[in-house]
């Protein structure tokens, strides 16, 4: 597999501009109680780039709460695309995991193509 030097410093600035890939959106709509965990894996990443354009996706589903995107590591510094988590907090009256995997797919442009499976 051959790794383009672009992307992983295109990553390396993402981890610092954005604080690393696990982010979480300010949960405000529905109390606790009521609040459903959803993780899901994304595939088709292949750049830090992505990582950003799937959580913004998910985050204008109506229902989402939070985002969280876990990247796993490959070594100490590189990072594991093909194994790409978005643990999603959601109002399960407002949204499903079917819209969720929709909105993952809607993120998709002419050059990247990103599809999402439930796990929990």
């Amino acid at each position: 597999m051959k790794i383009d030097k672009f992307a992983v410093i295109g990553f390396a600035f993402s981890l610092i501009l954005f604080g690393g890939v696990t982010n979480k959106a300010p949960a405000a709509e529905a109390d606790q109680s009521s609040v459903h965990r959803v993780t899901l894996k994304i595939d088709g990443i292949d750049c830090g780039s992505c990582i950003p354009k799937i959580r913004a996706a998910l985050l204008k589903t109506p229902g989402v709460l939070a985002v969280e995107m876990n990247v796993a590591k490959k070594w100490l510094f590189l990072s594991d695309l093909s194994d790409v988590r978005a643990v999603v907090d959601v109002d399960p009256g407002k949204t499903t995991p079917d819209d969720l995997i929709k909105a993952v797919a809607g993120a998709s442009s002419a050059m990247d193509t990103y599809t999402a499976s439930h796990i929990e």
